[in-house]
């Protein structure tokens, strides 16, 4: 997993590095009438919603003004330490189960 210390550092690994891909994929895969969709229809939805992900992060990097993501890192990285954290306390739960 990449390192993120700011907010700026995961908007542009949503935006490069697949980022929207991946979490496009993992949101709607919670959704089960898109899971029953037929597989060419799931396909391009996950690209289209990839790519409004990814565009939607390159505008807010290209136009917020640096001093909001100066104002807004600290309150990132409690929310995103947080779920990290309990993302890992869930999976081993459910490995020592």
């Amino acid at each position: 997993m990449e390192n993120f210390n700011s907010l700026q550092d995961l908007l542009i690994w949503v935006i490069y590095s697949g980022g929207a891909i991946l979490f496009a994929s993992w949101v709607l895969d919670k959704f089960p009438k898109f899971v029953a969709l037929p597989p060419e229809t799931k396909k391009l939805i996950n690209q289209i919603l990839s790519v409004v992900l990814a565009l939607g992060a390159y505008a807010i990097v290209t136009y917020v003004p640096k001093e909001v993501f100066e104002m807004l890192n600290p309150w990132f990285m409690v929310a995103f330490g947080t779920i990290i954290l309990y993302s890992g306390q869930q999976a081993v739960h459910s490995l020592t189960k």
